[in-house]
């Protein structure tokens, strides 16, 4: 056997060997690297034959241009077919450069032919003496799995899924491969368990890839291409191509429930994911207010007397940096109640409060939303969990911390019209407001008719705080019939809603506090010249003057008043947000579990985690006690009016106090 034989016979038995395998070519032209072979012999080593050096042959030049650039791939490392040991001089010096060469040069295609074989293991020549001289030269056959009449087309499809595997590596997020497996795991996904392994099998790859060293990535890109290749640009893949380039989650998964589910689909629960979680928790923890998450009801001693407008002798006795000699009440003047005067809450507050030994307000059953009960952490000196300096928050009934009228405003609700009907509920339902008008038009989310501004939680559960809202500038005169649909029920909790109606400034708020089934009767309101002359409430609706008890407290009567506060956002040098002013009662004692925390409520540092914080306000609630600071609440964003009757030792007068 002659020197070049074992050469090509080792460089023929590493290719079948490596043909075990996918196969791919390097960045170079067949042309180029048969030149570099022949030039890389060393001096005296390739002889002229003839007119020819004598390594210079079609059928070696044959298999170079063709498999000479093949390489396989073994642990991410590129082999060639001029890995070769034992090799005789100067077949090894060859062998080397053009390993190292092809090794150097990235891949550029998977490999595939529509040619059986490429070059010969033998050719035979009639010498002119009439002998016979044989040649040996490169040569291999082509695996059956390398081979194809429409290589062309396989070429294309492969090198197409190489390049979107890259793409997905690079614009893929873990983060939001991370976040679906959460959703998947949590069941909150549309049939996620159908993508669980193609997901789980990409973010497993996508981490294998960036934790190798740069100059093994491109190998790595091509052996698993055909694997994880395609998930960028299928349905998962969509999402997270969304999550990547910071979709919010609600939007990026409603896009990828509409892809794939029924169009009647809705998602039985929220989207908070155990990782959302994780990361707030670890947020809470770096800025030290784990404890402030523990709430409850706040009380009295509490609160100081220097955050409070007033207080009552009682009151007094039990709140921080109270003076003894400020307990007496002094006694009341036998003077003759007379008619209530009209006084704004700022002169109220200023020229009346300091003047108040003890005061009754006269609770109306249009105040059944105005119940708020002020809450406190469980913990003294917890953190700065809110955006002003104590630690103090408040809660609606409802558990809502504003008026129905600045949540519409925010929703970008017309709040000006002369006649106003908003809907307002707390929880995920779908539930929509309908109206009839006087010109027999059917007003609801499918014909809005420039009335219906504002439509929330279609199409799937989106908050916790909706509002739907009807407006009318200039209405017509005659009947208005209005109703709530249930459209779909997704909750069995914090059921029930809140119609808020405003006309030319007055407002009128009522409540169902019962699941809603199909449609329930809000009910008719007459309109003259704007103005509304006549109202029929449906039944099911508290609203009236028929006297009802809430918390402890009649209605349609008066009630002895504790203390006067404005809301803890006030407080000391505070001035966050809206002011609302609290009117404490006495025996007033909320029997409902309480939100002690809002989202509105939070400091700068939890913005990120806001999705998270609207459950954990939900899972920790404060608790019903019979110690608690509870009462009626008016908002500075609602037009409103309360009637209070004051005694002291030179008042006694009732004042409609306005807001």
């Amino acid at each position: 056997m002659t020197d070049f034989e074992v050469f090509s016979s080792k460089v023929h038995a590493q290719f079948t060997e490596m043909s075990k395998d996918e196969l791919y070519t390097v960045d170079i032209s067949g042309d180029t690297l048969y030149e570099l072979y022949l030039s890389v012999f060393p001096e005296g080593t390739n002889p002229i034959y003839k007119e020819r050096t004598e390594h210079d042959c079609s059928c070696c030049k044959n298999f170079i241009r063709n498999i000479g650039l093949v390489v396989s791939i073994q642990n991410n490392k590129l082999v060639t077919v001029w890995d070769v040991a034992d090799v005789p001089f100067p077949y090894d010096v060859v062998a080397k450069v053009l390993a190292d060469q092809v090794r150097s040069t990235k891949i550029a295609s998977v490999f595939r032919s529509s040619e059986p074989q490429y070059g010969a293991q033998v050719t035979r020549q009639l010498l002119e003496n009439g002998q016979v001289k044989n040649w040996n030269h490169f040569h291999g056959k082509i695996a059956t799995k390398h081979y194809s009449r429409n290589s062309g087309e396989f070429v294309g499809r492969f090198n197409t899924m190489v390049q979107t595997c890259l793409r997905g590596f690079n614009e893929l997020t873990q983060d939001s491969l991370e976040t679906i497996q959460d959703l998947i795991k949590s069941k909150a996904l549309y049939r996620g368990e159908e993508h669980s392994r193609s997901v789980e099998a990409f973010a497993k790859a996508r981490r294998e890839y960036f934790k190798l060293p740069v100059e093994k990535r491109d190998a790595y890109i091509w052996q698993n291409a055909q694997t994880v290749g395609g998930f960028r640009n299928s349905v998962i893949g969509t999402l997270a191509q969304d999550l990547s380039a910071s979709v919010d989650l609600e939007t990026a998964v409603r896009s990828f429930e509409v892809k794939v589910a029924p169009a009647n689909y809705k998602r039985p629960t929220a989207l908070i994911t155990p990782r959302m979680i994780e990361d707030a928790m670890k947020t809470i923890e770096k800025l030290g207010l784990e404890s402030a998450l523990d709430r409850r009801h706040a009380r009295l001693s509490d609160v100081s007397i220097n955050n409070v407008l007033w207080a009552d002798g009682s009151a007094k006795a039990v709140m921080k940096n109270a003076l003894k000699e400020s307990l007496l009440e002094a006694a009341a003047s036998d003077y003759k109640v007379t008619g209530a005067i009209d006084i704004s809450i700022d002169e109220f507050v200023k020229t009346v409060l300091p003047k108040t030994s003890s005061m009754e307000l006269f609770v109306k059953n249009s105040h059944q939303n105005k119940f708020v009960s002020v809450t406190a952490p469980a913990q003294e000196d917890s953190g700065k969990l809110f955006k002003w300096n104590n630690d103090f928050g408040w809660s609606y009934d409802g558990n809502i911390t504003d008026s129905i009228k600045e949540r519409v405003k925010k929703a970008g609700g017309n709040v000006n019209a002369d006649f106003r009907v908003s809907l307002s509920w707390f929880n995920y339902d779908d539930l929509d407001i309908h109206a009839e008008d006087p010109h027999n038009r059917h007003i609801y989310f499918a014909n809005k008719v420039g009335i219906l501004d504002v439509d929330m939680n279609a199409g799937g559960g989106q908050t916790r705080e909706p509002v739907e809202n009807l407006a009318w500038n200039n209405p017509p005169n005659g009947k208005y019939k209005i109703w709530v649909n249930q459209y779909s029920q997704r909750e069995t909790n914090d059921v029930g809603f809140t119609i808020e109606v405003e006309n030319r400034g007055n407002i009128e708020q009522y409540s169902f506090n019962k699941s809603v089934k199909g449609n329930v009767q809000v009910g008719e309101f007459v309109l003259q010249n704007g103005v509304i002359v006549d109202r029929k409430i449906g039944s099911g609706l508290i609203g009236g003057s028929i006297s009802q008890e809430k918390w402890g407290v009649k209605t349609e009567a008066f009630a002895k008043v504790q203390v006067v506060m404005n809301s803890p956002n006030h407080w000391d040098d505070n001035g966050v947000g809206n002011k609302h002013w609290f009117f404490i009662l006495e025996n007033c004692k909320n029997d409902q579990p309480t939100r002690g925390i809002y989202n509105e409520f939070l400091n700068s540092a939890l913005d990120k985690h806001r999705k998270v914080f609207e459950v954990v306000g939900d899972k920790t609630k404060c608790q019903p006690e019979d110690d608690q600071l509870s009462g009626l609440g008016f908002s500075s964003t609602q037009q409103d009016s309360v009637v209070v009757r004051v005694k002291g030792s030179k008042l006694q007068q009732t004042y409609n106090v306005i807001f």
